[in-house]
């Protein structure tokens, strides 16, 4: 029988699975975009999106609305800048601030790329339809991480 330590401990090798799933899920996807002739990482796929939405927006709205820190979507834009995805141009008001849009190569690419999206939506649809509660309670585990940090609930805990 094959044993997964990592659900043997339980709550105590949450962390562990989900940066395992993440990974696992990520190392899956560039395999995919692979086999696809899909030239892009798979965590630009949240910019384009954005972008497509947004037509041009400023680096620090980009990283606000994704949730990370300004110097790890610096390092991304200019990878998708390399691969001629993005534009980048300074902002006309305040040469400070820099906008990205797509670039004609995205709007070109993007269909193919929405299919891909689309069938890994339902992909996704597909493996959790039996466990429809999983987003809820991931949506939860969330709330509460950003309302009192992991590291504080442990220090509460060693402090009682």
């Amino acid at each position: 029988m094959n044993q997964d330590f990592l659900r043997e401990l339980e709550f105590l090798g949450v962390t562990a699975r989900i940066k395992r799933l993440s990974d696992s899920l990520f190392y899956s996807i560039k395999e995919l975009y692979a086999l696809e002739g899909i030239d892009i990482e798979p965590s630009w796929h949240l910019v384009f999106l954005i972008l497509k939405e947004e037509q041009k927006i400023s680096m620090i709205e980009l990283a606000r609305k994704l949730n990370i820190s300004k110097p790890a979507l610096t390092k991304m834009i200019n990878k998708m800048a390399q691969k001629e995805y993005v534009a980048i141009q300074p902002d006309e008001t305040d040469n400070r601030k820099k906008l990205v849009g797509l670039s004609e190569k995205a709007y070109i690419m993007l269909p193919k790329f929405e299919r891909v999206w689309d069938a890994g939506q339902k992909a996704v649809q597909q493996m959790l339809e039996d466990n429809a509660h999983f987003m809820s309670a991931l949506k939860e585990f969330e709330k509460q991480h950003f309302e009192k940090s992991f590291k504080d609930r442990v220090l509460e805990q060693l402090n009682k």
